[in-house]
């Protein structure tokens, strides 16, 4: 399995515009290709967020973590900024 990990800089002023897109993103993302399981995380008092998504295999993560690259303009839209954005193999899970 790999996982897709990002790290997110909120615009705390666009917290509800985010939200509503949020519950698009997670539409979404269940239907790609390969996805296993994605986590979003909220950090209120540091506005910054983290992104968790897993898929099973190397390919799908790649695809997936190039289409999010390549949306900053919906990003910059929401108020969002992506800090960083990896692609890693799982070696564990409990």
């Amino acid at each position: 399995m790999y996982a897709v990990i990002g790290v997110w800089d909120m615009d705390p002023e666009r917290a509800g515009l985010q939200r509503e897109v949020l519950d698009k993103i997670v539409l979404g993302v269940r239907q790609a290709p390969g996805i296993v399981k994605g986590y979003w995380t909220d950090g209120p008092e540091s506005n910054r967020s983290h992104t968790f998504i897993v898929f099973d295999d190397q390919a799908s993560a790649e695809s997936f973590a190039a289409d999010v690259r390549g949306n900053v303009t919906n990003q910059d839209r929401s108020g969002v900024r992506n800090v960083s954005l990896e692609v890693t193999n799982v070696v564990a899970t409990t």
